[in-house]
């Protein structure tokens, strides 16, 4: 049996095997933090799937809301006890993490500042610490976890750079780690030295004047002492939030050398947290002696699966997480958490592709093109027991991804088409490549179902002078190596994400790049962590950008820009690259709508609105799930 699957214990629970799914804040509550159908059937996926532990945040004081559940008061246990009961009837185990809402420093919060903390209000949040754990336990929950991570409540205390303290709450490692011991102490006093406790820490916080490795190792040593029965290594704060949950741009088990730090100083158990993308690589840490467990958080987002596919108990290939924090680092953008690989993700109540009936499998399903839309929907399709046609006018699937995993860092998002591909093939659902479908052979056809997933194409804008000069380029002619641009200096026009990675791709084979983008900011609709690694490539290989500019003339080697009624030349540009948005490509859904009375039009993806894969991905999970 591989390592992370072995039966473990941490204090006196026993776990079936070491992967736990650590707590996240997923904005499945309703908004006065109690337990839902949602969040209930999130978890239960996971459980069904053949995690050990799940670790769920609990607000035991401050603002409740629907980021987490809270456990502040015991109208909430009713609700901890029905979510424990169903993660006991699948052999697993689930401990609260103690996370108090809204404070947190660095995120625009009006809070009050640690430092300004009296010692009667710290022994009342102590005492809020200990009421909370109290509670989980009554309502069956097997231990906790108290968040002394990225900078929450306990974090700052533990952290130079926010505690600037001078009583014996401050002043030095010792005294900094104080709060944390206590509340320690205070949990075990009030319900039970064998309740078990983890304390989940940053090792590292990534910030020059925050607290490193050394420091949290002599933490843990203390922590230990005080009665902690695990420690939890993560990394990060949010003046580092790239690191919190470190995108595709970061090598995976990069975070495994600190856990290995702190588990060489401690006797109790350590737990490794960011990047373990595979149960392989969840083997690596726990056999290389860098932890005694792993935390599984966006791959088991991605495929809660992941242990039981491995295990041979679910057939079928691994839904892997590319590291694209779209959905789940941008829950401020869609309400709650998504995920590109995993349209279910907080809709697993909900969304299900229930099995066809005998005479429903006869419709005759058509899916113009193999692009993450097309292919999600034909994969749930075959999951409801489908067959559908799918006709791709290239050589290959993938569509748009082929070329969005091109640029530096990018080649994870080959694994939205690889998974599907291959489960398709498992299915035994045929790809028809090189094959543009024609209104003539809709007629040929006539599909009871036409779902049309055609993509889109590069928009040119009017520029004077634009479309008058082979030296302009789109990016997608230079991601997919069809042009490549003249000389040396290239001007992209558009500071948008394909903009930004165009740049990124051209900087990287050594050409002088500079951006032109009309709004305020670059990558506006990229999130902070690929933002973070992506402009330091930028700054690296000395990329000018020119926001809130417009450009006005293209006149080679002169492009004539304004910003704030001021106009100039950008001189010696020797090619222009166009990455100023994109057009929906379809033009067989007006004739089949007129033509085919019979047929059921669908138009998905960039075909019906351009956006990211993750919306075209979930709109064909949608589509699968009502034909």
């Amino acid at each position: 049996m591989s390592s992370s699957l072995q039966p473990f214990k941490i204090g006196n629970v026993e776990l079936k095997n070491r992967i736990a799914l650590p707590s996240m804040c997923v904005f499945f509550c309703d908004s006065e933090g109690y337990i839902n159908d949602t969040l209930m059937e999130y978890v239960r996926e996971r459980v069904r799937g053949g995690v050990g532990l799940v670790i769920m945040p609990g607000i035991p004081h401050g603002k409740v809301g629907p980021g987490r559940p809270a456990l502040s008061d015991n109208s909430y246990i009713p609700g901890w006890a029905k979510l424990a009961d169903m993660v006991h009837s699948y052999g697993a185990k689930l401990f609260c993490q103690l996370h108090p809402g809204k404070f947190q420093a660095g995120r625009g919060f009006t809070i009050d500042d640690i430092n300004d903390f009296t010692e009667e209000y710290i022994e009342q949040l102590i005492d809020s610490y200990a009421e909370c754990a109290l509670r989980a336990k009554k309502a069956g929950v097997d231990g906790v976890e108290i968040h002394g991570a990225h900078a929450h409540e306990v974090a700052q205390f533990t952290s130079p750079f926010y505690n600037h303290r001078t009583d014996s709450y401050g002043g030095s490692p010792e005294g900094r780690a104080k709060f944390a011991i206590e509340i320690v102490k205070g949990i075990k006093k009030k319900a039970g030295n064998d309740y078990p406790l983890i304390f989940r820490l940053s090792g590292d916080e990534m910030v020059e004047t925050g607290r490193h490795i050394d420091e949290s190792v002599n933490l843990a040593v203390m922590l230990e002492k005080a009665g902690a029965d695990a420690i939890h290594v993560s990394c990060g704060m949010p003046e580092a939030e790239y690191a919190i949950s470190m995108p595709m741009d970061m090598e995976d088990m990069f975070n495994a050398e600190n856990a290995r730090k702190v588990k060489e100083a401690v006797s109790i158990p350590v737990i490794a947290v960011n990047r373990i993308t595979s149960i392989e690589e969840a083997n690596q840490v726990i056999d290389s002696g860098c932890a005694d467990m792993v935390s599984m958080a966006r791959a088991e987002l991605a495929d809660p699966d992941i242990i039981a596919k491995y295990e041979g108990k679910v057939k079928g290939p691994v839904r892997k997480c590319i590291g694209c924090n779209q959905g789940c680092r941008d829950a401020s953008k869609y309400k709650k958490i998504h995920c590109m690989q995993n349209a279910r993700l907080g809709y697993e109540a909900v969304l299900n592709f229930v099995p066809a009936t005998e005479e429903e499998k006869n419709m005759k399903i058509m899916i113009v093109g193999a692009g993450p839309a097309g292919l999600e929907a034909a994969y749930d399709l075959s999951l409801r027991g489908f067959k559908p046609e799918i006709y791709e006018r290239d050589g290959k699937a993938g569509g748009l991804v082929n070329l969005a995993a091109v640029p530096p860092k990018k080649e994870r998002m080959n694994f939205i088409t690889e998974f599907r591909v291959e489960a398709l093939k498992e299915a035994g659902i045929d790809i028809h490549y090189n094959t543009a479908v024609t209104p003539e052979l809709l007629k040929e056809k006539q599909p009871d179902v036409l779902i049309i997933a055609t993509g889109s194409t590069c928009v040119i804008p009017p520029i004077p002078g634009l479309k008058d000069d082979d030296r302009v380029v789109t990016g997608d002619e230079v991601i997919s190596g069809a042009r490549k641009p003249a000389g040396n200096h290239v001007v992209v026009l558009g500071g948008g994400l394909v903009g930004c990675e165009v740049a990124d791709y051209l900087a990287e084979q050594g050409y002088r790049v500079e951006i032109v983008e009309m709004m305020d900011e670059l990558g506006g609709t990229l999130n902070q962590s690929r933002k973070h690694f992506m402009f330091k490539r930028l700054t690296e290989n000395d990329v000018v950008a020119h926001i809130g500019t417009k450009v006005e003339k293209i006149a080679l080697p002169a492009v004539t820009v304004s910003t704030h009624g001021y106009t100039y030349d950008i001189s010696g540009v020797d090619s222009v690259v166009v990455a100023a948005g994109r057009k929906s490509l379809d033009e067989l859904s007006e004739f089949a709508k007129k033509e085919l009375t019979g047929t059921r039009v669908y138009v998905i993806g960039d075909a019906k609105t351009p956006g990211v894969a993750l919306d075209a991905i979930a709109q064909g999970a949608r589509i699968a799930a009502k034909v």
